[in-house]
């Protein structure tokens, strides 16, 4: 049994994160639907070829499908184990030319990417930003801008919003998987924006579940406005908004944030 306490994005993602690794794999198939529309966002912004950024990849369910594709991607996560597992994957998928997967830490992009930089398009999935704050939020777009090229496109999804979560907030949850069970005990401060997640995870062992561990998940949540203002402040200019990246549905009042974003010219290092 394990238990997270203080730095729980290194606790979670890396020291325990075998667990996590299972539930990337149980959304591969979403993961890969939602790479189909990444393609067609790129190329509806002539972007047919070139170099890929996926921050916070995970074990690569969006970079595997666009180096298929023929775009050169980099894929950057903090946990060891899932970049293991997706260069296994590019392996075994003979990809191998067309993607890198790197370890490292957002908050160091430019120290970790530079060399590959610039890049024609960053993606970034399933809320992979809040974890340490606004001003760590506001150095990664200010870091994406640096290191990609004047016009390219920064896309932004699967990522909850103060919209999406207050549309329908429930304190107690539960979502399961084949062998998995979270339970979900939540709270959310309107002062600061943050939300507080215990996550109590089991895992099924015949017919019982076993409890593996918990988690508390402590993330500052943005309004869709907020994020546009942030965007515009640090080099990116708004050029869509989307209820899902998924069939590029029409933004409601309640959206998760999908955003395209293309780089304002003059910003960039290169």
């Amino acid at each position: 049994m394990w238990v997270i306490k203080i730095t729980w994005t290194y606790d979670f993602f890396v020291k325990n994160s075998d667990l996590f690794l299972r539930i990337m794999n149980y959304r591969w198939e979403q993961g890969l639907e939602e790479a189909k529309w990444i393609v067609k966002i790129l190329e509806m912004n002539d972007i047919f070829e070139g170099k890929i950024l996926d921050i916070m990849c995970g074990n690569g369910r969006h970079a595997l499908y666009l180096a298929e594709k023929g775009y050169d991607v980099i894929g950057l996560d903090i946990s060891p184990i899932f970049i293991e597992d997706a260069t296994l994957k590019a392996k075994k998928m003979n990809l191998e030319e067309n993607v890198k997967f790197l370890v490292g830490d957002f908050r160091q992009l430019n120290n970790v990417v530079r060399n590959y930089a610039p890049f024609d398009a960053i993606i970034n999935f399933w809320t992979s930003i809040g974890y340490y704050g606004e001003e760590a939020d506001i150095m990664l777009f200010k870091n994406a801008r640096r290191v990609i090229r004047d016009n390219g496109l920064f896309i932004l999804a699967d990522t909850i919003s103060k919209e999406s979560l207050l549309s329908d907030f429930h304190p107690f949850t539960y979502v399961e998987f084949p062998d998995l069970l979270i339970l979900h005990f939540a709270e959310y401060d309107p002062l600061s924006s943050k939300l507080n997640d215990l996550w109590r995870i089991y895992e099924k062992k015949d017919d019982s579940w076993i409890f593996r561990g918990a988690v508390k998940i402590n993330l500052r949540v943005y309004s869709l406005g907020e994020i546009v203002s942030i965007l515009r402040k640090t080099g990116w200019t708004l050029i869509a908004a989307y209820d899902s990246i998924i069939g590029l549905t029409p933004l409601r009042h309640d959206s998760k944030i999908n955003i395209v974003a293309k780089a304002t010219s003059g910003h960039s290092d290169y």
